[in-house]
């Protein structure tokens, strides 16, 4: 039984495939090539169905504690119904704010398999930068609407407020992504150092909770090695996820991925952006294997 009472045996859903990590970082592409794979069912971002019960909450973050017996069981069904009705063995998914939900995830699937990767965070700043001026997709808000419990559906008008109000007033979303805790506080930091903080929180705290989980059962992976070298890690994202080596899949997954240019990122961004940008995370790009290009005195 787990910690929050929920009975292993009542589980539906086994060894689910998690893929995280900040937005901007290639999960997108790697968790559709997922859903190519012939066992598994494969759902984009079900956040509404990892806010059950928590929907109110002003950030993402959820721990073991927060997992009741009740919010377990309608998660875990939700996701079971899914996988049924997909007719696969597995069920994939991929949702950025799960960075934060790790030990909350754990504690009701603690088989989960999980894939965590990760970007030079001045590439991903210079791609969020973007995503704060682009208008909201309509077809992602009408699912999210469609995805949401009805009980936790007024949960989402503070959201559109944000997103789609707010934006219309300022010309430009005030903040866009998971909300680490904190995240409120920071919304009069330039954006470049902003969204410096909130990769660098995503970052840290995913790699912390990892932990949580049996070694085996994870992988981290930097995005430029994975599209430099796909072949080589889809076959290690295979063998932790415990998926069969399919050739046709593995191919086209190859076929797709695009290299990341070596320092795009610097036509994008002003010097005085990956100055801020650094003075933020320099010691984490360090860390990951990022050289800094303006080093911390």
């Amino acid at each position: 039984m787990s910690e929050a009472g929920f009975p292993d045996t009542g589980r539906r859903v086994r060894a689910p495939i998690l893929i995280v990590g900040s937005p901007r970082s290639g999960t997108t592409w790697l968790g559709q090539r997922l859903g190519c794979h012939p066992q598994v069912a494969y759902w984009e971002e079900p956040r509404p169905i990892w806010s059950i019960g928590h929907a109110w909450r002003d950030d993402d973050t959820l721990d073991a504690d927060d997992l009741t017996p009740v919010i377990a069981r309608r998660i875990d069904a939700r996701f079971a119904e899914f996988l049924a009705e997909s007719g696969r063995q597995r069920f994939g998914e991929k949702t950025p704010s799960n960075c934060l939900r790790l030990r909350f995830i754990a504690a009701l699937y603690p088989d989960a398999r999980v894939i965590h990767l990760v970007r030079d965070g001045r590439a991903v700043v210079a791609s969020m930068l973007k995503m704060l001026d682009r208008a909201p997709d309509r077809g992602r808000v009408a699912a999210r609407w469609r995805e949401t419990p009805w009980r936790d559906l007024p949960t989402l008008a503070p959201l559109f407020f944000r997103d789609v109000v707010g934006r219309a007033l300022r010309g430009s979303k005030s903040h866009w992504g998971p909300r680490p805790p904190g995240w409120r506080d920071w919304l009069d930091l330039p954006p470049a150092t902003r969204l410096a903080r909130q990769w660098r929180v995503l970052v840290e705290t995913a790699r912390r909770d990892l932990g949580a989980f049996p070694p085996e059962n994870t992988l981290t992976m930097r995005y430029e090695d994975l599209t430099a070298s796909p072949a080589i890690w889809l076959e290690r994202i295979l063998a932790t996820a415990g998926l069969e080596l399919d050739r046709d899949w593995l191919a086209g997954a190859v076929d797709s991925a695009q290299s990341d240019p070596a320092g795009a990122w610097r036509q994008q961004l002003s010097s005085d952006q990956v100055r801020a940008v650094e003075a933020e995370a320099g010691s984490l790009l360090n860390e990951l294997g990022y050289q800094p290009d303006f080093p911390q005195s």
